[in-house]
């Protein structure tokens, strides 16, 4: 997995970490060491040379893994920004956008500072003692950790929300930084919030302008970072804001729709892109690539910490995505937006809001699955506790971003796996959604109108805003509706007809592909057997999945994935993983 790495154990440990993380073949390993403190990256190299960073002065380590989209714009140079990282009182970190996860190594003072961008876009992992390992990546610290475990609050986590929440790894003894979060190690760790967005809402009159101001910007800052984008683009009304927004700017940006021949928003994404005069590659989510591969090199990408069966574009992704791009833009333009926030009211609860519109199973189904004696709910509990006061909208909302960042944006290691990529993470453009108006996030369309029912309003507006024909083209299937649905009732059992059929499209992969279903079958077998999760809850699962009466493989992918990793890293002998096909 592509990244950055670092330690205060020297040049050699460093070189321990990066043997242990995942690797391509064409990945190459930039470092630098000053005394025992010592950092690096590993990067796509010349497939994206506009990215990533290993800089060495005055004492000072730094290493950026991603861009600071911004820099230019703000003259600072290399030194000045790891200089005013490394002195707080500069207040610098505030000041820098995305996407990254960033690292400064000050040999003189004996500190290491670690950042995570405004969205929390890329991870930062670390374990923490007399000195301090870090990574994007989960498994390289795992030697840090003496016999390392499974933590069942993590595990109940990555049930419910689909993604390990806050701070916690799978594994105890290893920790995760949240979004906007500036660590300091002196000897031992602390952590503060650098950045959130303001508490005042805006007014609702010229407020799409407002919006798409910080959007351009945002956009124009991340494509500037590469010479030859590709625009992931479903041609739903979000993506079609970036396209539209690179198209107006002159970027020579390709559009990559990715899904199987009836799915997404093929036609939409065609017709959009050739209004636009942009090239648009359609590709098959199918390829040559069998998904049980496919599985594993996302469950490999992202140490099992996110279901893999939120990874768009799966098995394409892994099989073909390193050929038809070299850095791929993603340009959703609701981050923020979240629909269902626009019902919270004033006394309403942030934390029940979670559990309803964020969480893939409901808590009592997550409650059937576990030995351990936790209410999952807790973890919701921690993040609106670390999220900034009410009102409870906005509470609601910073939550449900440290929540989408450890689910959706995490699930994104996966395409940076194989190519360069940018995500979103302004701190104005992020600041902007987050005091978005009610009447943006949730209202009613004409009928007329040809946008998807599930487009938050904002999306539509700024649409019509930047070109009313482009409002027309209408939107498909990936457009229509974005409410998680999960097919799964609180005891456990199928959805509203609990029939697979109608239902999700790994239900019904597993009906028909043989070493899919073989591949499943025996990753459930193993995990009911591993702790903390109970083996009856587990078993009666895979029952319903068996007798084709669950709507969503939800829980079946997160512990499947889970146990494919536990396997590998956990249990010890080359043999763990004996049997499972890959």
């Amino acid at each position: 997995m592509t990244g950055l790495i670092g330690t205060t154990a020297g040049d050699e440990r460093l070189g321990e970490l990066a043997a242990a993380a995942h690797r391509e073949d064409w990945y190459e390993l930039e470092r630098a060491a000053d005394g025992e403190a010592a950092a690096g990256v590993l990067e796509h190299g010349s497939r994206d040379p506009d990215a990533n960073v290993v800089w060495h002065g005055d004492g000072l380590i730094g290493v950026v893994y991603g861009v600071v989209s911004n820099r230019d714009r703000l003259s600072l140079s290399w030194g000045d920004l790891f200089r005013g990282v490394a002195d707080e009182s500069r207040e610098t970190l505030a000041r820098l956008d995305g996407p990254f996860a960033l690292a400064c190594l000050d040999a003189g003072a004996g500190e290491v500072h670690l950042a995570t961008d405004a969205a929390g876009s890329r991870p930062i992992y670390y374990a923490a003692g007399d000195g301090i390992d870090f990574a994007s990546a989960l498994s390289p610290l795992l030697s840090a950790v003496d016999d390392p475990s499974l933590d069942p609050a993590a595990v109940s986590d990555l049930l419910l929300a689909g993604g390990v929440l806050g701070e916690r790894t799978l594994v105890d003894g290893v920790a995760s930084l949240p979004p906007a979060t500036h660590l300091v190690f002196d000897g031992s760790v602390s952590t503060s919030r650098y950045w959130a967005p303001e508490s005042a809402g805006l007014a609702p009159s010229g407020y799409p302008d407002r919006w798409l101001d910080a959007y351009r910007r945002a956009v124009g800052d991340v494509a500037a970072t590469t010479a030859d984008p590709s625009l992931w683009f479903p041609g739903d009304p979000a993506s079609r804001i970036g396209a539209a927004v690179l198209a107006e700017r002159g970027c020579p940006v390709e559009t990559l729709t990715c899904g199987g021949p009836d799915g997404g928003d093929r036609e939409s994404a065609a017709q959009a892109a050739a209004y636009l005069g942009l090239p648009n590659r359609q590709v098959h989510d199918d390829p040559d690539g069998h998904l049980v591969d496919a599985v594993a090199d996302a469950v490999a990408a992202t140490d099992a910490m996110v279901n893999w069966a939120a990874v768009d574009g799966l098995p394409y992704v892994t099989d073909r995505l390193h050929d038809d791009a070299d850095a791929l833009v993603f340009g959703r333009s609701h981050l923020g937006a979240l629909p269902w926030a626009g019902t919270v009211a004033a006394d309403d609860s942030p934390v029940a809001a979670l559990s309803e519109n964020e969480c893939a199973l409901p808590p009592e189904a997550v409650r059937t699955l576990l030995s351990a004696d936790r209410d999952p709910v807790e973890s919701l509990d921690d993040v609106v506790a670390a999220s900034v006061d009410g009102p409870a909208e906005r509470t609601a909302v910073d939550a449900a971003l440290q929540v989408r960042a450890a689910t959706e944006l995490r699930s994104r290691a996966v395409q940076r796996s194989r190519v360069g990529t940018r995500s979103l993470a302004s701190g104005a453009l992020l600041d902007t959604a987050a005091r978005m108006p009610a009447c943006y996030r949730l209202g009613t369309r004409p009928l007329s109108d040809p946008t998807g029912t599930g487009d938050p309003p904002i999306d539509r507006a700024v649409v019509r805003r930047l070109d009313p024909n482009l409002a027309q083209i209408p939107s498909g299937a990936e457009g229509r509706n974005r409410t998680r649905s999960t097919g799964l009732r609180a005891d456990g059992a199928g959805g509203s007809d609990g029939r697979a059929a109608d239902g999700d499209a790994y239900v019904r992969r597993y009906a028909t592909d043989d070493r899919f279903r073989r591949f499943v079958d025996d990753l459930l077998e193993r995990v009911r057997d591993r702790d903390p999760l109970d083996t009856d809850g587990v078993a009666a699962l895979h029952d319903r999945l068996a007798g084709g009466d669950l709507t969503s493989f939800t829980p079946v992918a997160a512990l499947t994935g889970l146990e494919l990793w536990a396997g590998r890293h956990l249990d010890g002998t080359p043999s763990a993983t004996a049997g499972v096909e890959v």
